[in-house]
């Protein structure tokens, strides 16, 4: 079947469609959609779950002959990734759907063809097109922060254009090389089996060259300046797309890309890594004290529990034992996790924003007084935002701690990733608490009405799902189990 492809058109087709209705009938129109992408990716999503391989190919004239085919490959790392793409783009179209006041269609359309080019990088299995889909993803992000954004969005904009860009063109000369030196296709299988046997300056400088690229659109610091900006001018919904899945698509690329298909390039690197990354962690988490905007304190959350999930993915990389399937389980967990919490913190920045008239922290008092049912959803986002058991933060912060545990056994660096990781873990849990206890026990409270049901309605449903997970973590767990008897036999090229 094509499940995929016609997910892809569907979402292109549709971005067209909802320019040529009513407003009004647009924005249901664009929940519609996404609900029916959802339900068309259900069953390569369960095929992927379930360890097995749903695999669509169409060759196409031309670039066939440079081993271009359009091939899409969905096994359990990617049918997470598509899961969470399917499940967060419902909620990003029903918050847009009041959010959005001015130009509304164009926005749902540039949402609807950002949604397609996402389903296309979680599930290409060709570097060609999945380069291509990767560039797509920046530019309706671009337009959104620069035509829906804040006063500073002209600078945000084009920082997060100029960041993202310098990284695809690594990407790009990364791929190239490979290509040249390799096998000469952009089959992701055949690929990796080129790359085993190419010279050792390729396969250097394409395992730093993607590494330096993907950590830029994770972001790990120091390459993150670009997001807290970006953030903090984009329209929430549009700050969901960004955090929720564009970040993910660094995460999942580290793993698929660099790690598996130059799995022992980086080898001694790799404690460094996790180092860095445990480091990049404790000082995303300590900016955040000091920030009084709410929708800036979420943003440097992001950046923590992404520098988190590198540690784990590097941990597993280095085949420490009982602690790489750790790494492993934790590093794409917490990404998973991170999809639901965060964008519904943002989300709910939104809602913040439309009924305080401010996101900033210190202006924001007494809310459990006056507004007990925003007050509810804060404190249920924030126990989720810092990993609270019964939330999906929850398992995915133990298997990093378990996995950096693991690294102490082996390794010198280990211990400092343990300390560091477990402060940052810490700090994140201090300042989302004292941030709330401000917004909603200070006294004098501010005079605000309580908020609306159909508003917090995507919050709720993030929320659930983030609750969900953290109550039955085989959810997840079942499908990385898999995943990761998968990834390294498939991209090292052993079998096709």
């Amino acid at each position: 079947m094509s499940e995929v492809l016609i997910s892809i058109l569907v979402a292109a087709l549709a971005s067209v469609a909802v320019m040529l209705i009513d407003e009004k009938k647009a924005r249901s129109f664009a929940i519609i959609v996404t609900v029916v992408i959802a339900l068309l990716l259900a069953k390569p999503i369960i095929v992927g779950a379930k360890g097995k391989i749903h695999y669509e190919n169409y060759v196409l004239p031309g670039l066939h002959a440079i081993g271009a085919d359009l091939t899409f490959r969905v096994d359990a790392l990617s049918s997470l990734f598509l899961a969470i793409t399917a499940l967060v783009f419902i909620a990003v179209a029903w918050a847009a759907s009041w959010e959005i006041g001015e130009r509304a269609k164009l926005y749902l359309a540039l949402m609807l063809a950002s949604e397609a080019a996402l389903i296309g990088v979680f599930a290409a299995w060709n570097l060609f097109w999945f380069y291509l889909f990767w560039e797509f993803t920046l530019l309706p992000m671009f337009v959104h922060i620069l035509y829906w954004g804040g006063e500073r969005r002209v600078y945000a904009a084009y920082k997060f254009f100029v960041y993202t860009q310098v990284g695809g063109l690594m990407l790009l000369v990364a791929i190239a090389l490979g290509w040249l030196y390799g096998s000469q296709t952009f089959d992701f299988t055949q690929f990796a089996a080129s790359m085993a046997v190419a010279p050792d300056w390729v396969k250097a400088a394409f395992a730093w060259l993607t590494l330096l690229s993907f950590f830029i659109k994770m972001p790990v610091p120091p390459f993150h300046t670009w997001l807290p900006a970006a953030h903090v001018e984009a329209p929430s919904p549009s700050s969901v797309i960004l955090a929720s899945l564009m970040l993910k698509m660094g995460g999942y690329a580290f793993i698929r890309i660099t790690l598996g298909m130059t799995p022992y390039v980086l080898m001694g690197a790799l404690p460094f890594i996790a180092a860095w990354a445990a480091l990049a962690a404790v000082y995303a988490s300590t900016v955040a004290i000091a920030q009084e905007d709410f929708k800036r304190v979420v943003a440097y959350t992001s950046i923590t529990h992404m520098s988190m999930s590198t540690i784990g993915a590097a941990i597993w990389a280095m085949g420490l034992r009982e602690a790489a399937l750790l790494g492993f389980i934790g590093a794409v967990f917490e990404m998973i996790s991170h999809s639901f919490v965060v964008g519904a913190l943002f989300l709910l920045s939104g809602v913040i924003k439309h009924y305080c008239h401010t996101r900033k922290i210190p202006m924001i008092r007494g809310l459990a007084f006056v507004a007990p049912v925003l007050s509810t959803v804060i404190m249920i986002a924030i126990f989720a935002g810092f990993g609270l058991p019964g939330t999906s933060g929850y398992p995915a912060e133990l298997s990093l701690v378990a996995s950096a545990a693991g690294m102490a056994k082996y390794n010198a660096l280990g211990p400092f990733v343990l300390a560091l990781l477990l402060i940052a873990i810490a700090t994140v849990t201090g300042y989302l608490v004292w941030d709330a206890q401000r917004m909603l026990f200070t006294r004098p409270p501010i005079e605000v009405k309580d908020v609306s049901l159909y508003h917090i309605a995507p919050i709720l449903y993030l929320l659930a799902i983030s609750i969900i997970i953290g109550v039955v973590p085989a959810l997840v767990m079942g499908p990385l189990h898999k995943a990761i008897t998968q990834v390294p036999v498939l991209m090292a090229g052993v079998i096709g």
